[in-house]
This record gives C-alpha cells, sequence and structure tokens, in this order.
C-alpha cells in the first residue's frame, strides 16, 4: 500500500500562549487502516468531542500546511483538488468553495493541532465508527473503505482471505521456525477468513482479526517427534474441517486442499503473481459463512 507521509511536522512552539486547556480522554484507541495511531499527543475530550492531533492521522494519507502568521492548517488528501483549511480557535473551516462547522474548533494542545476527529475524516469521505464498549475509534481511509466491505461482508472468500492475510499486524512472534526446508502455508477454517494460521517450516502462528486489527492469540512450534509442541499463547478449539493453501520452497507450485485428506491439489502459480497470498485459491464447493453485517 502506497504511504504518503505529512508534508509537516507542524512544530508550534511559539503558539503555546493561544492553546485552550484540554481533558484526556481515558485510553482512547485509535485504529487507522487497521494499525494502532500511536502519538505523543494522545486523543483528548473537548465538550463530548474526541479530539485527535493532524499528526496522528497520518495514515489517512492526509498532506497538512502549516501557516505560522495565520494560525490555519491546509489539508488536502493525495490526488484531490480541494483543500480544507482549519483555524486554531474558530468553529468554521473553508472546503471547496462552501464553509462548514465545526461542534468543536482546531485547538493546540501540547504543541500539536488538534481537530475534531470525525470531522476530518468525514470531510475527505474517510468511514469512522465508535467502538464505545472498547473505547476505541476505527477508521478507514477513503480508498480503502470498499476493501474492508469485502473483508467483513463480501461473499467472494478468497478476496476476503486474501485481504486478511495482507492486513499490517505489529505483533511479533515469540517463538521461530527451527526447520531447515522452509515452506509457507496458510491454513482456514471451512468458510471463513477472519482468523487463520500462518504457517513457516515448523512454525504455526494463529491470526485473528477483531475490530480491524489482527492480532497473534497463538503460536507454537512443532517439534521432531510431530507429537510434542512448544506453544505461547491461548490454543484455539479444533475446527471440523480445514483448507490449507501450501507454497513449495523449490519449484514456488502451490498445493492446496481440505487437511487430513490424502488427494490434495497442486498447480503452478500463475506468472502475474505478486505475493504469498495469491496462494489462496478457490475450493470447489466451499462457500463463506463468517461475514459480519
Amino acid at each position: 500500500m502506497k504511504k504518503i507521509f505529512l508534508s509537516s511536522m507542524l512544530t508550534l512552539g511559539m503558539l503555546l500562549t493561544f492553546a485552550i486547556p484540554l481533558s484526556a480522554a481515558p485510553s482512547i484507541q485509535l485504529v487507522i487502516n487497521s494499525e494502532v495511531a500511536n502519538s505523543d499527543a494522545p486523543p483528548v475530550s473537548v465538550a463530548g468531542r474526541t479530539m485527535v492531533s493532524l499528526a496522528s492521522l497520518k495514515p489517512l494519507k492526509l498532506n497538512l500546511v502549516w501557516n505560522a502568521d495565520k494560525k490555519t492548517v491546509t489539508v488536502n488528501a493525495p490526488g484531490v483538488k480541494e483543500k480544507l483549511v482549519l483555524t486554531i480557535g474558530q468553529k468554521e473551516a473553508s472546503y471547496r468553495e462552501k464553509t462548514l462547522t465545526l461542534d468543536v474548533p482546531a485547538q493546540l494542545n501540547k504543541n500539536r493541532v488538534v481537530v475534531p476527529l470525525r470531522f476530518i475524516s468525514e470531510a475527505f469521505k474517510a468511514e469512522v465508527e465508535w467502538k464505545a464498549d472498547k473505547n476505541t475509534v476505527i477508521i478507514r481511509s477513503a480508498d480503502q473503505v470498499e476493501t474492508y466491505k469485502k473483508l467483513y461482508q463480501g461473499t467472494d472468500l478468497v478476496a476476503a482471505r486474501k485481504i486478511a492475510v495482507n492486513l499490517p499486524s505489529k505483533d511479533e512472534n515469540a517463538l521461530h521456525n527451527t526447520e531447515e526446508g522452509v515452506y509457507y502455508q496458510y491454513i482456514f477454517p471451512e468458510g471463513e477468513a477472519l482468523r487463520y494460521y500462518y504457517v513457516v517450516g515448523n512454525l504455526y502462528t494463529y491470526y485473528e482479526i477483531k475490530d480491524d486489527v489482527k492480532h497473534i492469540v497463538w503460536e507454537g512450534v512443532e517439534e521432531d517427534s510431530r507429537k510434542k509442541m512448544k506453544e505461547k499463547g491461548k490454543r484455539p478449539s479444533e475446527d471440523k474441517t480445514q483448507y490449507y493453501f501450501l507454497q513449495e520452497r523449490v519449484d514456488h507450485s502451490v498445493t492446496y486442499g481440505k487437511v487430513g485428506t490424502e488427494k490434495p491439489v497442486t498447480q503452478a502459480l500463475p506468472k502475474n503473481t505478486t505475493g504469498l497470498a495469491d496462494i489462496i485459491v478457490p475450493i470447489s464447493g466451499e462457500v463463506r459463512k463468517d461475514q459480519i453485517k
């Protein structure tokens, strides 16, 4: 995925005298395109509205320009001519040729410009979802909205699975593969895309996707006896039916089929293969059953 970084770090130390006192929001987690946003200016709460620093919205691929004299921030998305202009302390903002009204004006907090989260994201057609029970805000940038619809609601199981394995995850394995002959494999429960095993040699990593974030739930290293396993985390319950997709190390051919059967199918990868997710292919008769509405 192409990443476009902020055009300015928005250094605003000289304007601290204009800052309005804000209250820190209790442990609000901000998830943007499946990445948990980490910022030195955490979300704050103003009049019941969640305010975030523009710097923390970097994954939305917004370009930002700070004008110290006018105390304005100009925001635009890549490839979009229209610009949003916010002025510190004012509820009115200009977008295209219109004047928009914010519930809470853009403000300064700890040398950072903070803005109403929903306003700034929706102005650029991003999708915003508030998970009150988890104190989490989920944002999907405009160019990713359809991708998440395919992931959660789509009937195309292969497409959903490819999206799932390509989602970023900051989790790292505590265990490591110990086999010399390395092969790569995905194992999915029948009809599902939102949880799976990724296998490298004898290292099994079990992922689950919840609220757009992909986490390692369990990992295990199969020992030489094939009966013992060194493991970490909560081992998932065994699924009745699973399908695997395995890529051979030498000829890169793909073997796939039902786990436990002795009649796998082997085929060569297409010439236009661009990533490991391409080893996931359709299984005859398999229908998706884990959509989230």
